[in-house]
């Protein structure tokens, strides 16, 4: 997994019972040796599949390697992880859910999102806005804009986005991302948040 091809392993029954997608991936795309199936998936980070390899087999995965299970705040792991990187963990994980429409973990990882931006507080540091903002960034960058009902981590990122729209909008990087995704579902939801002014936060009812 990774450009480095290293080898993850996992048991192919357990891969193929989580989605119907995964299930055809695993027997259909798979290459077999020896008696083991060979899966590449050179696109996918070594760290992605460490934690995607956890979830299947205890069902969480935790927010950085080689930490404690204990996180009863969620920026207690910034100590050892920059804030974007530690969005963007979750964030990868749960579009590499939607890769294969792995409904449980797509929910997870969206949930592990949303639980954290409030510890962002509102947002008086560069840094957290910065890493808020590369987060819409790498979402947008990284979903198909659909018919239908907007994705779950683009409304909420559109809604906290209106919700914080004051403190995010003295970034230059807060404009090119609105620039970019006009016409999106995120502008549309972003939108919407903003005429209506709702001045209870996104994560209050995060649906």
């Amino acid at each position: 997994m990774g450009t480095d091809l290293k080898a993850f392993y996992f048991h192919k029954d357990l891969l193929a019972g989580l989605s119907d997608e995964m299930r055809y991936y695993v027997y259909n795309e798979t290459k077999e040796s020896q008696n083991i199936m060979s899966m590449e998936m050179g696109h996918v980070s070594p760290d992605t599949m460490r934690r995607f390899m956890e979830f299947c087999y205890s069902g969480d995965y935790l927010y950085a390697s080689g930490a404690g299970n204990d996180f009863d705040d969620p920026q207690k792991d910034k100590d050892a992880t920059a804030a974007t990187s530690l969005l963007e963990t979750h964030a990868k994980l749960y579009f590499f859910a939607d890769m294969f429409n792995i409904v449980s973990l797509k929910e997870l990882s969206a949930n592990k999102i949303i639980a954290l931006t409030p510890f962002f507080g509102k947002l008086e540091d560069r840094a957290d806005a910065l890493a808020i903002i590369a987060l819409m960034e790498y979402v947008l960058n990284s979903t198909l804009d659909t018919a239908g009902t907007p994705d779950k981590l683009v409304r909420f990122l559109a809604r906290y986005a209106g919700f914080f729209i004051v403190e995010l909008g003295g970034y230059p990087e807060f404009h090119t991302v609105l620039a970019t995704s006009a016409g999106t579902d995120f502008f549309k939801v972003f939108c919407r948040w903003v005429k209506a002014g709702d001045g209870k936060p996104p994560w209050a009812d995060a649906e």
